[in-house]
């Protein structure tokens, strides 16, 4: 185990034992009713005998056993996205064991904070589950499909390093040019799941909805913003894979390049972006990392193609 996951075990574990501590410290000042079910605004609206609070303890310690053992599996038993590699099944099972440490921690946290709760509101110090709760599980979903999506990207085969001349300055016969990832675009993307934790606390009741569609948008943005995406030029096409895009551009009918930062939604996970345009009269927007190197490429293969920016321009 790396240090990381270490850190993460004892972590899990000290909390497990930090909820038993709470239960036995304050067992003896607990009334005989206390909140066992809490509405989406953290009111509980359902009671039960005092000694159920032990049945969530119990349901903390099955799930840490659970994940455990998770982490011991073999290999051979575990759902992988892609199949693994020599090559790559080493770093696809760090990442899985990353991810599952990961979730054993926040839910570990969780049961302290939804145990702290429970008791809290049956002593009558707080009014209910604080905001704070439903963090945990921001944090829960974004860890799962951060974690799906790191196993899967180290799944895949490393591809040969992009944009590189040969040593007469010529560019191989096939070239890859990695997707360019806005940090900013990324980050905006985390504000629509926020959405349904605002109207729950609230108390709208549509926030059901919200939770519902919640899954579905966490699959398309994941899927989008994680998979690996590149943009390849042979001698005759654009291979563009880029998000759920994946599709070729012939290069003969390609009439137009130019750089741009144009907002529309394309195959471009980023807002430094090329503009390709056809002799059909269609607009593909892409966002390499290498912008430069990538007009270059198009510029010595595109002849009838007006080229814009890159290092130096044909018209």
């Amino acid at each position: 185990m790396t240090v990381w996951e270490w850190v993460l075990e004892i972590l899990s574990a000290l909390l497990l034992l930090a909820t038993l501590a709470w239960i036995v410290a304050l067992w003896p000042h607990l009334p005989d009713r206390i909140p066992v079910h809490f509405n989406l605004r953290g009111e509980a609206d359902g009671f039960g005998a005092k000694a159920s609070i032990w049945g969530l303890w119990g349901a903390g310690v099955f799930l840490y056993g659970l994940v455990t053992a998770v982490t011991r599996l073999p290999a051979s038993l575990l759902n992988w996205p892609v199949e693994p590699q020599p090559e790559t099944a080493r770093a696809m099972a760090r990442a899985s064991r990353h991810l599952v440490r990961g979730m054993k921690f926040l839910l570990m946290a969780t049961l302290l904070h939804l145990t702290v709760g429970v008791t809290a509101v049956a002593l009558g110090r707080w009014a209910g589950l604080t905001p704070w709760f439903y963090l945990w599980i921001v944090a829960l979903l974004g860890l799962v499909l951060g974690g799906c999506a790191a196993v899967y990207r180290a799944g895949l085969r490393p591809r040969t390093a992009p944009a590189a001349t040969r040593p007469d300055g010529s560019w191989p016969d096939v070239v890859d040019f990695p997707a360019a990832r806005s940090k900013i675009l990324m980050a905006l993307t985390a504000i629509p799941p926020l959405i349904p934790f605002y109207m729950a606390l609230r108390g709208d009741e549509t926030a059901i909805a919200g939770f519902v569609a919640l899954g579905p948008y966490l699959l398309v943005v994941g899927f989008t913003l994680w998979r690996p995406s590149y943009y390849r030029v042979t001698p005759t096409h654009l291979q563009i894979r880029a998000g759920f895009a994946d599709f070729d551009i012939r290069l003969a009918r390609i009439r137009r390049v130019r750089p741009t930062w144009n907002p529309v939604a394309s195959p471009a996970p980023s807002l430094r972006r090329v503009a390709i345009e056809t002799d059909q009269g269609e607009t593909v927007l892409v966002s390499p990392v290498d912008r430069e190197g990538f007009i270059a490429v198009l510029r010595e293969r595109c002849p009838q193609a007006v080229v814009e920016g890159g290092r130096g321009s044909r018209r």
